[in-house]
């Protein structure tokens, strides 16, 4: 089965439980199967990923889990057990090993409760720890593994691009890393991988060769667009359709759409990302690029869900949205635009007010954007 879906992996501000709620519909809609919860805002996923889930939060996380497979869908959580791919020293780092792997089953105990179909096992975004990184990163994925009730396992490595600010960040990539983590890993076992960039605009074959070789399997993309949660990311609404490559249906093994701190209007370009893939298909059998039917069908949904008069405003500021962004717009120009989104009752118009208004701050926590 072919994963084209949202993981919810950014930065900032994140998304409601309401509007979660309203994304199984949506998805279904537009044709995509599988959403990953995986925010960083959830600090017991990441940062605190010891601490168990209160009640209240685990009864939230077991009601999202239940609408989207309700709606057929594949329900996924992403965890990064940060620390415990460190190397330890000595009896006593031993033992805070050992009571670590043991939060841990205790961590996967409540993600079993939560009936996830697909469990990610994120190590993106953390200092490197030498030559034992690949052997210790796949010791820790089997325990997960042998632990876990989930269907389908991922890995994010982390080194998932071959974008330099990574080892300028986060130290260099260990020899033989890539190899190391596809030989350790089991076949059935996928993983993400950005591109040339943490944020990649477009793919290359050449790019998507090289690492399907290393890795002994295609890649499942983790693409960081629409999302725009880094320094500069943040001043800008993605609101565009993707557009890419026939190609990318013959070497990826599935597509996941990292969104916007913005939920509904995330919705715009994510509608998109099934309807390009059946496109892409199809050009690759026909052997043409008909890519404007995506810009076709993008303006068709906005209509739909916004109707035409907001519709059809946005699409007039997208360039200064998506391009220019709020560095580039006058006070008084501002001014304008918040009273013009205003004037709308739509969750859609909501956000660009708020995004105006600066409520989407900046997560210092994002290194890499």
């Amino acid at each position: 089965m072919r994963y084209l879906g949202i993981i919810e992996g950014f930065y900032g501000t994140s998304w409601s439980w309401a509007a979660r709620r309203d994304y199984p519909q949506f998805m279904a809609d537009v044709g995509l199967n599988a959403y990953i919860y995986a925010p960083k805002s959830d600090a017991k996923l990441r940062a605190n990923w010891s601490e168990p889930w209160s009640e209240t939060e685990l009864i939230a996380l077991q009601q999202c889990a239940r609408d989207f497979q309700q709606r057929g869908m594949t329900f996924g959580i992403g965890i990064s057990p940060i620390g415990l791919c460190d190397a330890s020293s000595g009896d006593s780092g031993a033992k805070a090993r050992q009571n670590a792997l043991a939060q841990l089953d205790h961590k996967l105990d409540q993600i079993a409760s939560i009936s996830t179909d697909l469990l990610c096992i994120l190590f993106d975004d953390v200092p490197s720890s030498g030559d034992q990184m690949a052997s210790m990163q796949l010791a820790l994925c089997e325990r997960i593994r042998a632990k876990a009730k989930a269907q389908k396992i991922m890995v994010c490595p982390s080194y998932y691009t071959t974008d330099p600010v990574l080892e300028k960040l986060f130290g260099p990539r260990p020899a033989d890393y890539w190899r190391a983590l596809g030989s350790g890993l089991d076949s059935d076992v996928d993983f993400f991988w950005t591109g040339e960039q943490v944020c990649s605009a477009s793919y290359s074959e050449d790019n998507l060769q090289l690492i399907a070789e290393q890795f002994q399997r295609p890649p499942v993309l983790w693409d960081n667009y629409p999302v725009n949660d880094g320094a500069k990311l943040s001043r800008h609404l993605h609101l565009k359709a993707f557009s890419y490559q026939p190609f990318l249906t013959e070497l990826t093994a599935g597509h996941f759409a990292n969104p916007m701190n913005q939920a509904y209007l995330s919705q715009l370009p994510l509608a998109t990302l099934a309807f390009q893939y059946a496109q892409m298909s199809a050009d690759v059998a026909s052997h043409k690029n008909a890519s404007g039917a995506v810009d076709v069908y993008w303006r068709q949904f906005a209509k739909q869900q916004m109707g035409e008069s907001l519709a059809a405003g946005l699409l007039a500021d997208i360039e200064r949205f998506q391009t220019q962004g709020l560095d580039n717009i006058s006070i008084s120009d501002k001014t304008l635009l918040i009273k013009k989104y205003s004037g709308y009752s739509s969750v859609y118009a909501e956000e660009v007010v708020a995004w105006l208004e600066e409520q989407y701050r900046f997560d210092p926590a994002c290194l890499t954007g």
